[in-house]
This record gives C-alpha cells, structure tokens and sequence, in this order.
C-alpha cells in the first residue's frame, strides 16, 4: 500500500498540479464562445444558415449590415420627421369649445388655444408611430446581435452603416 500521494499524478487527486491545469483547461474551454474579438471569415450573424464560408460571403455579410444600418439611420431620422410633423399638426388643429346660450341658441367658439398635454390618441397617427418604433427598436437588435458575435468586421461595418445612415439622413429627423 503506497501512501506516497505525491507519485500519484494524474490519479484524479485534487491537489495534483497536472489534474488542477487539465481541470481549469477544460473549464475554461468546455464549449464556452471565447470573449474576445477575433476577424474569423466564418462567423455566424444571425443563424448558422446565415454563415459566409468564404471571403466573397464575408464581403457580402459587410455590405449587408452597411446597409442594414444605414436603413436603420433612416427610419430613426423619417420617424423624427414625422412626429415633428405629427406635432405641427396637432398645434394647428382647432378646438371646438362650448359656447354661450344666446337667444335659446347655442352657439360654438372656435379657440385656437393650445391643449396641453398628451395629444388624443388618433388612428392616423398612433399605430404609424408604433410601427415605426417596433421596426427601429427590430433593426437596432439585429445590429447588436451582429456585433454581439464580436466578429471585428461586422463591428466595423454596423458603425460605417451608422455613420453613413447619419451623413445621408440625420438632417432630416431634427
């Protein structure tokens, strides 16, 4: 019977050095996705159908998400536009008031006061403005998740998207 804990390396022993490495080995590579940003031509955007397998795809995945951010630079600035048209609107409609009984007649004042606080909920207005909210806050989310995957060429593509989108587009939404 050997009691010499010291010869017993590899035998599954805790304070085994060479059990200790291979334990924090396969912890920290156990299927876990690496942290870090890498450039792999291979990296999966948005499903693993959606996969470039060589540089040509890869190319085509970037100019992908130029655009895709560029259209979401501009539904954030044609949504801006609209609601400052929506508030024009609303500060030129006219407000009916109830009038003052005159000679058993009733009559109505035309006011051109403005109402103060929320706008009345309109049919022509309101799903529009949450339609265009859910498509920006959609878009938004596509492009994280893509540069979640920290792929260093589709970070580089959301923020050339986004930069373009801002140069063609964000004089309109202001």
């Amino acid at each position: 019977m050997n009691h010499d804990h010291g010869s017993m390396t590899g035998s599954g022993d805790a304070s085994s050095p060479q059990s200790t490495s291979s334990t924090q080995e396969s912890s920290s590579h156990g299927g876990a996705m690496a942290m870090v940003f890498q450039w792999a031509v291979e990296t999966p955007i948005y499903s693993t159908a959606f996969t470039p397998k060589n540089s040509g795809q890869y190319f085509g995945a970037l100019v992908f998400l130029i655009v895709l951010s560029i259209i979401y630079r501009a539904l954030v600035a044609y949504k801006s536009r609209k609601e400052s048209v929506w508030r024009a609107e609303e500060r030129s409609r006219s407000v009916i008031l109830a009038g003052q009984f005159h000679d058993d007649k009733a009559s109505a004042d035309i006011s051109t006061h403005e109402v103060r606080g929320a706008t009345p909920w309109r049919w022509q207005v309101d799903p529009i403005r949450a339609l265009l909210s859910a498509l920006n806050v959609g878009l938004h989310y596509l492009l994280m998740f893509a540069v979640m995957s920290l792929n260093v060429g589709y970070f580089f593509a959301v923020l050339i998207g986004v930069f373009l989108g801002d140069i063609l587009f964000a004089r309109y939404g202001h």
